[in-house]
């Protein structure tokens, strides 16, 4: 029964790990184009590719950081 439940318990983890993993995706997806969008309002239409990443990354780690601290 030991191995069964361990089983049970490894296959819950990695399906809850994938499932954050896609989740982050989308969520990067998501802030790419609300930066995008939101420069593009501003009136800065020739934003390049490499700093809307990097704001996306940026902005996604600081919320992952801020989501930890809270408790």
């Amino acid at each position: 029964m030991g191995i069964g439940r361990g089983l049970a318990n490894l296959s819950v983890t990695i399906i809850a790990s994938m499932v954050l993993i896609l989740l982050g995706i989308i969520y990067y997806m998501v802030t790419i184009w609300i930066i995008k969008v939101g420069a593009g309002w501003a009136g800065y239409s020739d934003v390049e590719g490499n700093m809307v990443v990097l704001t996306a990354g940026i902005v996604t780690a600081a919320s992952m950081i801020g989501s930890a601290i809270q408790q």
